[in-house]
């Protein structure tokens, strides 16, 4: 798997917001992310930067794109946004964690779609059967 430099990006926003939130629900929260608000703000403005620096350059190309990619991540983005606004309105711990769930999901459904559209000139049908060894990556079967 290949990543671009804006999944790794997103990578790291998610990462670290998933960090605060895993903290937060162990009752080990940073200094001012005590409460629901506070862990829901950053982590939804971390999500917020997450999916701004994974996105394709501009909205036609992402509309001439995987119509069935555009739909899941989508409903996966609206779940999210969801979450965060009500875990930011009604201090919910639920909808915080029906947001992360989300975040991390649309993370994980657009990095493997990234990486499958940056992988090198690998037939599409053998992608997913690439090892990796100290000579670089080699299709299963091929030593």
């Amino acid at each position: 798997m290949r990543f671009t430099k804006r999944d790794i990006i997103a990578t790291t926003y998610v990462a670290v917001a998933a960090a605060v939130y895993g903290l937060w629900v162990s009752g080990a929260a940073l200094p001012g992310l005590h409460s629901t608000r506070a862990t829901g703000s950053l982590a939804l403005a971390l999500g917020f930067a997450a999916s701004a620096t994974a996105v394709v350059p501009t909205f036609a190309q992402l509309l001439r794109g995987n119509k069935l990619y555009l739909a899941i991540t989508a409903l996966v983005g609206v779940v999210a946004v969801v979450g965060g606004v009500l875990a930011l309105a009604a201090a919910s711990d639920g909808a915080l964690a029906v947001m992360m769930l989300a975040m991390v999901g649309l993370w994980a459904i657009a990095t493997v779609h990234h990486s499958l559209l940056a992988a090198p000139d690998t037939p599409r049908a053998t992608r997913h059967l690439t090892w990796f060894s100290p000579r670089g990556p080699h299709p299963t079967g091929v030593h």
